[in-house]
């Protein structure tokens, strides 16, 4: 019964989305391979991948390296570096000219404290989190908007972008089964305009422990901007974790 309600949910949220027609729907896939060193310090390699556009187009591919360490039982830090190979969708230029669609890589690394505390079988934890992205310039194709004939090639520069991610977040324990759902707020923060909020998510999701060593993660996510690296709007999405 509960596995039917979870998929019956499933299937409601993304009915929503398909009748959301301002906004963007996509969806996001990751593997991830987790493993214990010592006491109370893992390692992490995860891959990932993320479509746009009504689900037409792919947006990125990212691969993860991370690490956790267990400060105390209700605090844990936490480290990693991302590699993102982004499609950055076609353009108009202010003189009309077009620039198509290309590839473009991207650094990006992270360093954040998540605490939690539990009440009943109610979790709370409150993450922080700083990033910081690097984009290295390159030269794209650009064209005329009026004939298609071959300009000279646009030089886009180098960015660099520092934000402060905060997101609270809970999760309910449900006796004698498997699913563990739960449900987040987060908060994007520009650290160079004074704090200003860049980007909010929504989430709703559920993880499903399949086993000791494999479990199953499903959610929708919303969010209210657009920026140089993500689409605004749905997002369908699915992990798998295997812990070894």
């Amino acid at each position: 019964m509960n596995k039917r309600l979870f998929f019956i949910g499933l299937f409601c949220i993304l009915s929503l989305a398909l009748l959301a027609p301002k906004d963007d729907l996509g969806i996001w896939t990751s593997v991830e391979l987790e493993k214990k060193i010592f006491r109370d310090f893992d390692v992490s390699l995860e891959g990932e991948f993320r479509s746009r556009d009504k689900l037409t187009e792919v947006a990125r591919w990212s691969g993860t390296a991370g690490m956790v360490y267990r400060i105390t039982n209700w605090l844990k830090a936490a480290g990693g570096y991302t590699y993102i190979h982004y499609n950055h969708p076609s353009e108009i230029t202010g003189k009309g000219n077009i620039i198509t669609e290309y590839w473009q890589p991207k650094h990006r690394f992270h360093l954040q404290l998540t605490g939690k505390v539990s009440l009943s079988r109610f979790t709370f934890s409150l993450r922080e989190r700083w990033q910081y992205t690097y984009r290295p310039s390159q030269s794209v194709s650009k064209f005329d908007g009026d004939d298609g004939s071959p300009k000279n090639d646009e030089y886009v520069r180098g960015k660099g972008k520092n934000v402060l991610r905060s997101r609270l977040q809970t999760s309910y324990n449900i006796p004698k089964c498997n699913f563990t759902p739960y449900a987040s707020c987060e908060l994007t923060h520009l650290l160079y305009d004074k704090g200003a909020i860049d980007k909010t998510r929504w989430t709703l999701g559920t993880e499903w422990k399949l086993s000791k060593h494999h479990r199953l993660d499903f959610y929708y996510l919303y969010q209210n901007h657009a920026d140089d690296d993500e689409a605004n709007g749905h997002v369908i999405g699915a992990g798998y974790t295997f812990k070894f």
